[in-house]
């Protein structure tokens, strides 16, 4: 999949971006401004990447994206990015979302080594919330029945659970440990039954986890895949450990490898 979207939210279309356009990044908290800015946070995430391939187009009202997948050291790593164009149609807005966060956390080791910025885990004062625009919240569509051998893509876990019965519990997990959650956007799937949900949810110590989830459709209309895409990496961290406690006697130990879900985790 080649285009100048797909081009732009590497970092190798400059033009594709207004002069002000700002960064959401998936491991740091604060937005990066500026388009020589972003272009070279962008470029940094490729590089660390080994240039990952753009695989899934998503389409909005307001806004568009990409999935990437890569595999930087033999670890299935992806990342999406949505776009926001100003009335120009020079994107004004880029988010970027990862997962699954045990390999994130293996890039952002790689990160700070090039770039201690697009590393650094602080939070700022506070409880996080997101920088940038003011969003129109938009309702959450209706999601249909998972199938009998749907598999949920974590953002939290090494392994895929499969399994309408444990990926059940899972989302089950999950509704406790987050709430008021809220919907930014809602995209189609390009070439594929299914939707995208951009949302804002907080969890614990009031923090606001931000999450793309990719619904999937079988023949039947029901979900046959779920991948979840998180940021900021603390955020995710800190739900990762409110999850482990929820289902750590369900899912075995192959489900939790590095990062030890119980270690401390760095100071907001």
């Amino acid at each position: 999949m080649s285009d100048q979207l797909s081009a732009a939210l590497s970092g190798q279309a400059a033009t594709a971006l207004a002069e002000d356009v700002s960064l959401a990044t998936p491991l740091a908290a604060p937005r990066i401004a500026g388009r020589d800015a972003v272009v070279a946070a962008l470029g940094t995430y490729q590089r660390a990447l080994a240039a990952p391939e753009a695989t899934v187009r998503l389409k909005g009202d307001e806004v568009e994206g990409v999935v990437f997948s890569a595999s930087p050291g033999g670890r299935e790593t992806e990342i999406v990015a949505l776009a926001r164009r100003d009335t120009a149609g020079l994107i004004a807005t880029i988010d970027v979302y990862g997962r699954p966060w045990p390999f994130m956390a293996a890039l952002r080791e790689v990160m700070a080594k090039t770039d201690p910025a697009l590393a650094d885990p602080s939070l700022g004062s506070g409880p996080y919330a997101p920088e940038g625009p003011t969003p129109a919240w938009v309702d959450h569509p209706a999601v249909p029945p998972l199938a009998q051998d749907v598999t949920l893509y974590s953002p939290i876990l090494r392994e895929e659970p499969t399994g309408k019965a444990v990926v059940g519990q899972v989302l089950k997990a999950a509704a406790q440990s987050f709430s008021d959650l809220k919907v930014r956007a809602v995209l189609d799937i390009e070439g594929w039954p299914g939707f995208a949900v951009a949302i804002d949810e907080y969890v614990d110590g009031g923090h606001v986890q931000q999450l793309v989830e990719i619904f999937t459709l079988d023949d039947a209309g029901e979900v046959e895949g779920i991948r979840i895409f998180t940021r900021p990496w603390l955020v995710t961290s800190h739900f990762r450990k409110s999850m482990y406690a929820l289902l750590k006697d369900t899912l075995g130990p192959e489900f939790w490898e590095e990062p030890d879900p119980e270690a401390p985790l760095p100071a907001p």
